[in-house]
């Protein structure tokens, strides 16, 4: 059968009808696509998200079970003064009962400003905001055997945690014959420490 120009015209219509379709098609093939990528990233997104809940939810989890194991031994440190702001009225209490339970002759002291812990780093511990003020105590004994005994009193109250730095002892030049008076002066340095999350605050 030979094709004629009447049957090319026939054919216009069709073949329009088929082009058009076969755009719509490729239109959709191209938006179908755009759809499942944009899903496919969204599925993605949502997983990355689920995952990092999960992981929040376990570390909560871990964190609760650390607080609830270590809040006993946290609370005592806290009580004894070690975490948390300093308390130096406390420790000047603890100060005029050892001093008084011991009869000693009297304690001198002068506390310096806060300043950071140096030995945090040793400890692994730069982060805990350790902090400590050194205080130098002047006692006058009768012997050395007082010194140690005034020490433990101290630190048997619980209003702090303390180094001692150093403990220098030195004859008393006695000046009144026939009265009871020190043979002993010593001259120590306590660091009173601290830990507290926030920076130190300045104190004079």
């Amino acid at each position: 059968m030979k094709l004629t120009s009447r049957h090319l015209d026939s054919l216009k219509a069709p073949l329009a009808v088929l082009a058009l379709a076969a755009i719509a098609s490729a239109g959709l093939v191209t938006y179908t696509r755009t759809l499942i990528i944009n899903d496919q990233r969204s599925l993605a997104t949502q997983e990355g998200q689920l995952r990092e809940a999960r992981t929040r939810f376990q570390r909560s989890g871990d964190e609760r079970e650390l607080i609830v194991r270590f809040r006993e031994p946290y609370e005592e440190l806290r009580n004894r003064g070690l975490i948390g702001p300093e308390r130096r009225i406390n420790w000047l209490d603890a100060l005029r009962a050892s001093n008084q339970e011991e009869h000693q002759f009297g304690a001198e002291y002068q506390i310096v400003t806060q300043q950071p812990y140096p030995f945090a780093q040793d400890l692994n511990a730069p982060k805990l905001g350790m902090a400590q003020s050194v205080m130098k105590l002047t006692l006058r004994l009768a012997h050395e055997g007082e010194l140690m005994r005034f020490l433990r009193l101290l630190e048997s109250q619980n209003v702090g945690i303390f180094d001692i730095n150093q403990c220098v002892l030195d004859r008393a030049a006695g000046d009144s014959p026939g009265r009871v008076q020190p043979n002993l002066s010593a001259e120590c340095e306590l660091a009173w420490i601290t830990i507290n999350p926030d920076p130190p605050e300045r104190k004079p």
